[in-house]
């Protein structure tokens, strides 16, 4: 009979809570594989050859501290056992043996086995890694470009055969990987990339986000005239438009002298040239069309703020949204960027969701973070409403130049803003509007007000997390002045120059922002 048919399967689902105890992997006469996935629950399935898997081979028991997965068959048969754990929980696994497995971004992993096998597929840029054994391994397999450090250690007896990484000390990381072992088989270490579906994403993923919007190449003159007929692009990175798009979309906000919000504007009250020439306006969604929210809260040390007061602020921006708007919430904390919810409509959701944001730590890489807001959800919906309101102090660590700075300089971010299909509201935390400002502090200003600017969106002040109160009456009337506009454009010259954009709005003393251009090719 083949192996495959004789394979019992046994299953067991655990609801985790908001930060889940660490796990206890324990196995003795068989295998273990651990992966990574989002969620909160923690699945455990056992396998066994030869029988059906039986009560008392595999127990889950929840103690005050700890998750322990114990495999103990009474007659001695392997049994092998696999585990899907939620982000953020941190494992131990144990066996004598067996291979252990492991796959994603872990946030703590401890290895222990006498003579098995490990295979461990990680994003090792964002992960440290250790392996200490009394032999070394009969094979050991690592990713190229990645750099490890192998040599023996110690004296005689206590002599042991280590590996480990050889990330610099100002490297950010996530997560640690550490291998016990006496004489291990083949161990193997695989490169992966921080999965999409990630929670957590390195503040210095942002590089490469804002190459992909700075790309400025055009396509040959052959390659246009051969272009397509369908209806729209496929690219979310960036605001460009190939030959085969038809349609531009832009948001525009329309304010009075005053800054109220002019409302119930027509497709006939608009005017868009490109490059000074006039636009033939297609499409013009009012204020009353659904928006995709992102509040980004920057946790990180220089806020100097609780984490129940910036709970609050965020409660209060949840319910300045409509019904039919989507709201996101992501959080920079521990030098990290945490994505806390994803958009939804289920504002109970993101209310619940409050209660697992971080504490206020580490540094403070504030462009990155605004890169990796634009880049979770909105690169996929370029024809949409999309804005990002920002709570923060503005201070990146770049301004600073020391601790953990943004891997994107200011420039490059603000020429990327503006190719973002999305506006961006920093609100300020700025103690310093009635006093002279320290020059960081000034420049921290100067840099968030122009990213508002260049993105369509615009600057608000507060001295501090507990004086928003006005903020978020201004915010919610800024909402209601954004509309979506939509163009054909005349010239169908797809050459990869960036293209000027300005919207003319014909009602007396109103006002319009918008960002300034896109790059056709």
């Amino acid at each position: 009979m083949p192996r495959a048919s004789r394979i019992f399967l046994f299953g067991i689902l655990c609801l985790l809570p908001a930060w889940p105890q660490p796990a206890d992997i324990t196995n003795t006469f068989g295998g273990i594989q651990v992966r990574v996935v989002p969620g909160r629950q923690l699945s455990l399935r056992s396998h066994a050859a030869g029988r059906a898997v039986v009560p008392g081979d595999v127990t889950l028991t929840q103690q005050p501290d700890r998750l322990v997965i114990l495999a103990r068959p009474a007659d001695g048969t392997r049994v092998d056992v696999e585990v899907d754990i939620p982000y953020g929980l941190v494992f131990r696994a144990r066996t004598a043996d067996g291979p252990i497995s492991v796959e994603g971004l872990v946030a703590g992993a401890a290895l222990t086995t006498e003579t098995g096998d490990v295979h461990i597929s990680a994003p090792w840029q964002a992960t440290r890694f250790k392996m200490e054994s009394m032999d070394p391994p009969k094979e050991l397999l690592t990713p190229n470009g990645v750099r490890f450090s192998r040599e023996w250690a110690g004296q005689k007896e206590q002599r042991r055969w280590l590996v480990t990484d050889r990330h610099n000390a100002d490297q950010v990381t996530y997560g640690s990987i550490q291998i016990t072992a006496k004489a291990p088989g083949r161990v193997e270490l695989i490169e992966t990339e921080i999965p999409d579906d990630s929670p957590i994403k390195m503040p210095w993923q942002a590089r490469r986000i804002v190459e992909s919007l700075l790309v400025r190449t055009a396509k040959p003159a052959k390659e246009r005239a051969a272009g397509g007929e369908s209806e729209k692009s496929g690219v979310g990175d960036t605001a460009v438009f190939r030959l085969d798009v038809r349609l531009v979309n832009l948001t525009a906000a329309v304010t009075d002298s005053r800054g109220a919000p002019v409302r119930n504007l027509t497709l006939e009250d608009f005017e868009v040239l490109e490059d000074g020439v006039r636009q033939q306006v297609r499409a013009a969604s009012s204020e009353e069309a659904p928006f995709h929210l992102v509040l980004l809260l920057d946790l990180s040390g220089s806020t100097q703020n609780s984490r129940d007061t910036m709970q609050e602020a965020a409660r209060r921006f949840i319910g300045i949204a409509r019904p039919q708007d989507l709201v996101a919430l992501y959080v920079l904390a521990n030098n990290h960027f945490h994505v806390i919810s994803r958009l939804t409509t289920n504002r109970g959701k993101l209310i619940e969701a409050l209660n697992i944001i971080p504490k206020v730590s580490g540094g403070s890489p504030v462009y990155d973070s605004i890169v990796l807001a634009y880049a979770e959800e909105f690169r996929q919906l370029p024809n949409d409403r999309n804005a990002i309101i920002a709570i923060t102090d503005g201070v990146d660590n770049q301004i600073y130049g020391q601790g953990a700075p943004s891997s994107v300089p200011f420039d490059k971010l603000n020429d990327a803003a503006s190719r973002m299909q999305s506006l961006i509201y920093p609100v300020l935390l700025d103690p310093f509007t009635l006093a002279p400002a320290p020059s960081w502090a000034k420049k921290a200003r100067y840099n968030m007000e122009l990213l508002g600017q260049v993105s369509g969106g615009r600057l608000f002040h507060a001295r501090s997390i507990r004086d928003l109160e006005p903020v978020y009456g201004q915010v919610e009337e800024e909402l209601r002045s954004v509309y979506t506009l939509g163009y054909s454009p005349s010239n169908q010259e797809f050459n990869g120059l960036w293209r000027k954009l300005e919207v003319k709005v014909k009602r007396p003393g109103a006002r319009v922002r918008t960002r300034p251009g896109y790059f056709a090719r």
